[in-house]
C-alpha cells in the first residue's frame, strides 16, 4: 500500500512539473526582461484556476491595506475588488501589504524613460526598460475604446499585467495592461505609427479623481491624498 502510494505521489509531482513547464512556456514576452532583487513591492496574483491553466498576474501595494490591478486581473483572482474604473482596464483590491517602501505617484511625458515590474510564473520579479511614446484610442477594444492605451516600447511578458510602470524618478506613473503585435494597431489616418514594439498600461494621471476618490471613500476622514510628483525634466519636455 505504501508502495502505491509512494508510486501515485511520485506521480503526480511528475505531472505537475511537466504541467508548469508545458504553461510556462506558453508565457510570451515582446523582448528582453531581466529578473531583479531589487525591485518596488509587488504581489503575485493566483487567477482563475492555476492548477489547470496556471493564471497568474500581478498587483502593485499602493498602501498598506490597498494594491493596485487591472481589472481583467482582478476579475479572476481572489482578491476582494473595491472599485472598478468606469472606463479604464483599472482595478484597486484589497490586500495585506508589507510596504518597504512607500509608492508615490508621478506623471510621465512622451520620449521619457520607463521601467516596467511584474511577475514571472515562477514569482522572480521581472524588469523591462524603454521609453513612453504616445497615448491612443483603440476603437476595437472594450477598455481603450473610451480611456486612452499609453503606448511604451519597454517590454512586459504575460503575468506581468497589474505591474508598475515607473517613471525616471521612481514613482508610479501607471499600470501595465497588455502587450500587442505591431502589425496589429493601425491608425486611422493611415499614417505608420513606426513602432517595433508595443507594450501598453494605464497612465494613473487618467484615473486620479477615481482613484483619490475611490481611497477616501475606504479610508474616510483618516484618508491623506497622495502626493504627485512631476519628472525633474518636465519643462525640458514640454518646451520641445
Amino acid at each position: 500500500m505504501n508502495l502505491c502510494s509512494n508510486l501515485l505521489y511520485s506521480i503526480s509531482r511528475l505531472c505537475t512539473l511537466l504541467l508548469f513547464i508545458i504553461l510556462a512556456g506558453c508565457t510570451g514576452s515582446n523582448g528582453q526582461l531581466t529578473v531583479v532583487e531589487q525591485h518596488p513591492d509587488l504581489d503575485y496574483e493566483l487567477t482563475g484556476i492555476p492548477l489547470l491553466f496556471f493564471g497568474f498576474g500581478t498587483s502593485t501595494p499602493i498602501t498598506s491595506e490597498l494594491s493596485l490591478t487591472v481589472a481583467h486581473v482582478a476579475k479572476l483572482n481572489y482578491d476582494k475588488v473595491i472599485a472598478y474604473h468606469p472606463q479604464c482596464d483599472l482595478a484597486i483590491v484589497e490586500s495585506r501589504n508589507i510596504l518597504n517602501h512607500q509608492p508615490k505617484f508621478g506623471l510621465v511625458y512622451p520620449s521619457q524613460s520607463v521601467e516596467t515590474f511584474g511577475m514571472s510564473p515562477g514569482g522572480s520579479v521581472l524588469k523591462g526598460e524603454g521609453v513612453y511614446r504616445l497615448d491612443l484610442t483603440l476603437i476595437d477594444s472594450h477598455y481603450f475604446d473610451k480611456c486612452p492605451a499609453s503606448i511604451m516600447d519597454a517590454p512586459v511578458q504575460d503575468g506581468m499585467s497589474g505591474g508598475g510602470v515607473y517613471n525616471q524618478e521612481g514613482a508610479l506613473v501607471g499600470i501595465i495592461a497588455a502587450r500587442a503585435t505591431p502589425s496589429n494597431i493601425q491608425l486611422v489616418n493611415g499614417q505608420s505609427h513606426g513602432l517595433d514594439r508595443i507594450s501598453i498600461f494605464v497612465a494613473l494621471n487618467f484615473a486620479r479623481d477615481w482613484l483619490d476618490r475611490e481611497m477616501e471613500k475606504y479610508y474616510g476622514e483618516h484618508y491623506v491624498a497622495m502626493e504627485w510628483q512631476e519628472p525633474s525634466d518636465t519643462l525640458l519636455v514640454k518646451g520641445n
